[in-house]
């Protein structure tokens, strides 16, 4: 069983089992290494916990951290309205069309459209190593 606290100023979240054990975060908006976590005794000593390491964050969060998590936050929605009316996202439906790094998007299941595609891919790939 587990409860859970939110931060009355922002949308971050404190969930704790009953056992004690919990962690805070603050996604986006927060790096790696920047989340807390801890163990107390009861439920109100895991929020004064919480409340304390809020306050020692808040001060380092910019407006566009905020938009940010809203931002994730509003996509995340759309997201999962999405999968509730059984529709996929654009990136789960099979399509041959591929962009290219030219800013061009062409079907890879035509040769002659893609081959002039080919060199601008295997640029992109040799600088930045991810493969398309």
């Amino acid at each position: 069983m587990s409860m859970s606290a939110r931060s009355r100023s922002a949308p971050a979240l404190l969930s704790t089992l009953i056992s004690g054990a919990g962690s805070s975060g603050f996604y986006p908006g927060t790096e790696v290494g920047e989340y807390r976590d801890g163990t107390a005794e009861t439920f109100n000593l895991a929020r004064a916990d919480f409340d304390a390491a809020w306050k020692a964050l808040l001060p380092t969060l910019t407006e566009a951290d905020f938009q940010r998590w809203r931002d994730a936050r509003d996509w995340t929605a759309k997201k999962y309205a999405m999968w509730e009316r059984g529709e996929l996202l654009p990136s789960q439906k099979p399509s041959s069309w591929m962009g290219c790094p030219c800013g061009e998007r062409f079907d890879s299941h035509d040769p002659a459209g893609s081959y002039v595609h080919r060199e601008h891919i295997y640029a992109a790939q040799a600088v930045d190593g991810i493969r398309r």
